[in-house]
């Protein structure tokens, strides 16, 4: 691993670069020499450590070389192994930085304000130099304004610069997420509450939730555990479904297993077709410590 490869890519390349090619361009970083030379990960395992497919990975590399950040280095350096030899990278580190040079960067300008160099005077210099009683030289006038390009704060544009987080409690799905499971056949709000559920469940954190749930569309299209979308599919609630919570109401439990084991049962009842208004207003007076007692009196009667 080089961390001198990894700073660059981080803070030096520009910001502005499809989210594929730069999560490759992480990878070969990362398999890179502290000078970025010699990255030869193959294909399937840029795939893997991604999570995009084959196909958009060799598209991102294309890309990132088609832009001058990677170009092809000594295929000798695999020429050890045995069967597919994948290609090797070298990470163009003088490329991509986000502030640019200076416009007058070939020719040296002191700022010094000595007599010695004129450096865009206002008004002109006077070729005659005096000295006053005092014996300070005058005549020369120099504005001595700085011509330096101001410094650009490295923007945090993407999810590796950002601190991960648990995910919000008013997470939902955006319109691009519903657009994006339309075009894909999946009912997004049954995968949205699969989705939430799993991330409360394993305690995951992410800098991008949003991101995360596109990249859970995609997947489940491409391995087929995504539920598709039909307009005639009854709903299929889980315990930490909206509907579940408001039949339930706030109780002395929440957050703890029993809470989860109340709210499973909810969801189930509610499964089979029973009515959510019917099922608050029947649980609205009952004590918490009978509570589980009349959700598998309401089972049975289902």
């Amino acid at each position: 691993m080089s961390i001198q490869a990894l700073t660059w890519v981080i803070y030096d390349v520009a910001p502005d670069i499809k989210h594929a090619d730069f999560r490759t361009l992480l990878v070969l970083a990362d398999h890179a020499d502290p000078q970025g030379m010699g990255a030869y990960p193959s294909r399937s395992t840029i795939s893997r450590l991604t999570g995009y497919s084959v196909r958009t990975v060799s598209y991102a590399l294309k890309s990132l070389e088609s832009s001058g950040l990677i170009s092809r280095g000594d295929q000798r350096i695999v020429s050890g192994l045995g069967g597919y030899k994948p290609t090797v990278w070298n990470l163009n580190m003088g490329r991509g930085a986000k502030t640019a040079s200076l416009k007058n960067a070939e020719t040296p300008v002191q700022h010094d304000c000595t007599p010695a160099v004129q450096t865009d005077c206002t008004p002109a210099v006077q070729t005659g130099v005096q000295k006053t009683r005092t014996g300070v030289q005058t005549g020369v006038q120099h504005d001595c304004t700085r011509t330096e390009e101001p410094y650009i704060e490295p923007r945090e544009s993407n999810a590796r610069a950002r601190k991960p987080i648990p995910i919000p409690a008013d997470w939902k799905p955006s319109e691009e997420h519903r657009a994006l499971a339309d075009r894909l056949g999946i009912d997004c709000d049954i995968e949205a509450d699969k989705f939430r559920d799993r991330a409360l469940d394993s305690g995951a954190r992410s800098a991008d939730w949003n991101a995360k749930y596109r990249n859970w569309l995609v997947k489940g299209k491409e391995r087929g555990f995504a539920t598709p979308k039909d307009s005639g599919a009854r709903r299929r609630f889980t315990w930490g479904s909206e509907e579940v919570k408001r039949v339930l109401g706030p109780i002395a439990c929440e957050g703890t297993d029993t809470y989860m084991a109340l709210a499973c049962k909810v969801a189930d009842l509610l499964n089979q077709g029973l009515d959510p208004d019917m099922l608050r207003r029947q649980l609205a007076n009952v004590p918490d410590n009978v509570l589980a007692e009349q959700l598998f009196e309401q089972e049975a009667a289902a």
